[in-house]
């Protein structure tokens, strides 16, 4: 872990300890972070299947799941048996 000095605004730590339930200005930070990067990564994954970029995977899943037939074939709802 690299040590870094930085200037924060002492109200919005305070925010952050309490609302992480931390006790140091470290750990608020780390915490707060954490979050930001998992919230940003969420968002451009969501963006990125609105835009359709993984429609090929969903289609290979979609086409490998599903309702399964007594015989262990999917059940299309058409009639047609896929192994």
């Amino acid at each position: 872990m690299a040590r870094t000095v930085i200037d924060l605004d002492e109200e919005i730590v305070e925010q952050a300890m309490r609302v992480y339930g931390v006790t140091t200005k470290a750990a608020a930070v780390r915490a707060a972070m954490a979050e930001g990067v998992k919230l940003r990564l969420r968002r451009e994954l969501f963006d990125a299947m609105d835009e359709g970029e993984f429609e090929d995977v969903f289609a290979e899943i979609r086409s490998k799941t599903g309702p399964r037939k007594p015989d262990g074939s999917l059940d299309r709802g058409d009639g047609a048996s896929v192994a």
